[in-house]
């Protein structure tokens, strides 16, 4: 069935560009199409689409402010946005990032510029034709009628309705599934379909419903080969990685994530489990490049708010403890000051003032102005009611950095009994939050103090119980050149070390940072001498 597109369907233009604007104009004028408005930037496109529905959007990505991108997100949000609408993006940018980030949100069409009017038109018609044809259906998904809907594509697809959406019909029935949970006929839909090789995506609907009921191995199966397909891989990378989360193996999981925020680094929330992920494994620069991800790419989005920088500034200090290098310190301390001077500016009714004063007090430690840093935190009010579960845990975490270890455990003790605070908790928060439990009840003092500590023992020759003041030290600071050279060096000097010790993996953990870390002189003679060694006993 051919269906008479209507010229008369209301458009949106959102771009800024007065040249572009003008092509616009004129491309959509010459294809007969009479109703279109403009917006020059996204608050503009916002306002238009609270007061009228609209049957297509033509989005420039490159917008100032609220891009393209959040645009189309904050829409979805805001329910300003229908299934039956058509979202066409263009862009003038092709950087595999950009396109891969705007791919995962499926927009109708994603149009590269300069393009011709005839490219125009048949993005256009694909996309209204099919919107006009699927509109029954897109209006039981809007007013989310489950039931009706599924009832809507078996019949049309019992009845050959238009065989050129039949792909398409398919997918929806599966995404239907998905979203009102019914994993079990989920299951059994793509179990049904999983025998036609040229629909890849029902291995990826079936894993879903797989990892949801708990069969991890059956879905790994059907996602490895998926890797190689340059079009699944971002979805394959991500259910990869929920997987591992499932069995813990985090450290697997932090690989797959890191790949995916790579080819789209766009998706919060991936960025999100990354720097959760990030910190749970040790690993304090991706957790610091996460959480700066998470700033720059919500900034002028509906998901802007001050957590956002507070966890930065965090994360910026968490980062500065586990590194060994002055100016890096130095610019990483810089960072958190900085984060929290810009979150007072932009957010100045909801400045978080205890949880600033926090952030100060580990700035103060990371400077070795410990009493300073002491006397800050010892006049906060100690009331936890007010307080999330992630400023509760950072204040912990000062506290024990400043030898307030009491409070510090009494604290985390409180939070980790607290079914208020953590409902609802991301479970790889709770798992860290468990973790810097285990962790910080065993140093007793902090872990860059414990580390100087060790050094004390191994020069007076207790060898044995620096070894593990040094493995506890770089269990924590995995990222730290010193304590990687001073665990190394005691790894070579001791005598008699515990069966029980990995040696030979955390001889090679240590070469592999030392290989690659910007070592200041004296390191440098240190771990030349350190090779030397090894050589000499080989």
């Amino acid at each position: 069935m051919v269906v008479k597109l209507n010229k008369d369907i209301q458009i949106l233009v959102v771009d800024e560009q007065p040249l572009t604007q003008n092509y616009l104009r004129y491309a959509l004028e010459t294809l007969g199409y009479t109703s279109f408005t403009y917006a020059e930037n996204s608050t503009a496109a916002i306002a238009l689409c609270r007061d009228k529905a609209f049957d297509l959007i033509i989005c420039s990505f490159n917008l100032n402010g609220k891009d393209g991108y959040q645009l189309y997100q904050e829409l979805k949000v805001r329910n300003l946005f229908r299934h039956c609408t058509g979202f066409i993006f263009i862009s003038a940018e092709t950087d595999p990032s950009l396109v891969h980030s705007v791919l995962e949100l499926q927009p109708d069409e994603f149009m590269v510029k300069p393009f011709a009017i005839k490219d125009l038109k048949s993005r256009i018609d694909r996309t209204v034709q099919r919107k006009n044809l699927l509109r029954p259906l897109y209006s039981l998904m809007d007013q989310k009628k489950t039931d009706a809907a599924l009832k809507q594509v078996e019949q049309w697809l019992e009845q050959g309705y238009q065989p050129k959406y039949a792909t398409l019909l398919l997918k929806t029935k599966g995404e239907i599934l998905q979203q009102a949970g019914r994993w079990t006929e989920g299951e059994q839909f793509y179990s049904s379909l999983i025998h036609d090789n040229n629909l890849h995506w029902v291995k990826l609907g079936l894993a879903r419903c797989l990892i949801q009921r708990e069969r991890y191995s059956e879905a790994l199966s059907l996602l490895q080969p998926l890797l190689q397909k340059a079009d699944l891989k971002l979805a394959t990378l991500d259910l990869l990685a929920d997987i591992h989360l499932h069995q813990q193996m985090y450290k697997k999981a932090q690989t797959e994530l890191l790949q995916a925020a790579d080819m789209a680094p766009r998706n919060l929330l991936r960025q999100q489990k990354l720097m959760h992920l990030s910190r749970l494994t040790h690993d304090y620069e991706h957790q610091f490049r996460a959480a700066k991800d998470l700033v720059r790419f919500a900034r002028f989005s509906i998901y802007e708010q001050p957590d956002l920088y507070l966890n930065l500034a965090r994360a910026s200090v968490d980062y500065a403890l586990s590194v060994d290098e002055e100016e890096q310190t130095s610019r990483l301390s810089k960072v958190a000051n900085d984060t929290l001077s810009h979150m007072r500016q932009l957010f100045p009714d909801k400045q978080k003032q205890e949880q600033q004063v926090v952030v100060q007090a580990r700035i103060y430690y990371l400077k070795d102005q410990l009493e300073k840093a002491k006397q800050l935190l010892l006049e906060l009010d100690q009331n936890m009611e007010s307080q999330g579960a992630e400023d509760i845990l950072d204040k912990a975490k000062a506290l024990h950095e400043v030898g307030l270890l009491s409070s510090s455990r009494d604290l985390l003790k409180a939070l980790t009994q607290d079914a208020n605070k953590l409902k609802g908790a991301d479970p790889v928060f709770l798992t860290y939050l468990k973790q810097e439990r285990k962790e910080r009840e065993t140093l007793p003092m902090g872990p860059r103090e414990f580390n100087n500590h060790a050094v004390l023992m191994y020069e007076r020759g207790q060898w044995q119980q620096a070894l593990e003041a040094f493995i506890k030290a770089f269990s924590i600071m995995p990222g730290n050149v010193g304590i990687a050279l001073n665990l190394l060096q005691s790894l070579r000097s001791t005598e008699n070390i515990d069966p029980s010790i990995q040696t030979e993996q955390l001889r090679l953990q240590c070469e592999v940072i030392l290989s690659k870390a910007k070592l200041s002189e004296e390191q440098q003679k240190r771990w030349q001498q350190l090779q030397s060694q090894q050589k000499i006993a080989i």
